[in-house]
């Protein structure tokens, strides 16, 4: 039975990594195994430091903080789970800025593209993502940190200060990156203070709420909901997303673009 254990959790460990995330529900599916003995499966992962487990499934672990030649840290976008569709994603949101905008902008990778491809423009990105500072940029790129309480495993700030500084700001637009978006559900979450974030950013911009989303989290439920649908102007997602997920959400009312 050791061997079967051993065997299996070593499988679901190469799909998390290879996949970025799974939820208990998928993987129980995928193995033909009760919920029940994912999670202890997920545990047991945890505990050897080959995964990351967080409310109804795991992350991959990437180790993608590295030291520049100056001594500082930066975090390396290209050891992240489907670069290519997120690179895509970020640089077509980027068409959407105009010079001196003040840009929302939450937590995730996916942000973290589109703030390296933004060019020739002088923008403000007002964030809670605290890998942010240390991702590459441009000049005229400027980074306003939002405080708070920090957040090891989704490496952001949260809570009131938070919510509190982005409500002494009205943004030009707000770009969102996603753990789950669903047609009926919305945009939901692992992290229940994220949604206080999210609902924040989005109750104070005065120009489209856009939410980045590869194919992957298209159709996925969490937790928590960080926004309904009608509070979203534009979801920019990748060719691998379901056609049928798309058109559900256009009948919805919501803009779908596909890089």
């Amino acid at each position: 039975m050791r061997t079967v254990n051993n065997s299996r959790r070593l499988q679901i460990a190469n799909y998390v990594k290879q996949k970025g995330e799974a939820s208990v529900q998928e993987l129980s599916e995928y193995f033909a195994v009760s919920p029940l003995t994912v999670r202890r499966d997920l545990t047991a992962l945890e505990e050897q430091k080959l995964l990351l487990r967080y409310h109804g499934g795991a992350k991959a672990l990437v180790q993608s903080d590295t030291a520049n030649d100056n001594g500082n840290y930066e975090f390396d976008l290209t050891r992240v789970p489907r670069v290519e569709e997120k690179k895509r994603i970020g640089e077509k949101a980027c068409e959407f800025l105009k010079n001196d905008d003040i840009i929302f902008m939450n937590s995730g990778s996916t942000v973290l593209f589109f703030q390296e491809a933004i060019r020739d423009k002088h923008v403000t990105v007002v964030t809670n993502n605290a890998r942010a500072p240390f991702c590459s940029r441009q000049p005229g790129v400027e980074i306003l940190s939002l405080g708070g309480n920090y957040m090891e495993r989704s490496k952001s700030f949260v809570g009131e200060i938070t919510v509190n500084t982005i409500g002494g700001i009205y943004s030009n637009c707000t770009i969102l990156g996603v753990k789950a978006l669903d047609p009926e559900r919305g945009m939901t979450t692992w992290n229940y203070q994220e949604c206080g974030v999210n609902a924040a950013m989005i109750g104070h911009t005065r120009g489209k709420v856009i939410l980045l989303a590869d194919h992957s989290k298209i159709g996925k439920v969490s937790n928590y909901v960080s926004s309904s649908l009608d509070k979203i102007d534009l979801i920019i997602t990748d060719s691998g997303c379901d056609p049928e997920a798309i058109a559900a959400f256009q009948e919805k009312g919501v803009e779908v673009i596909v890089v």
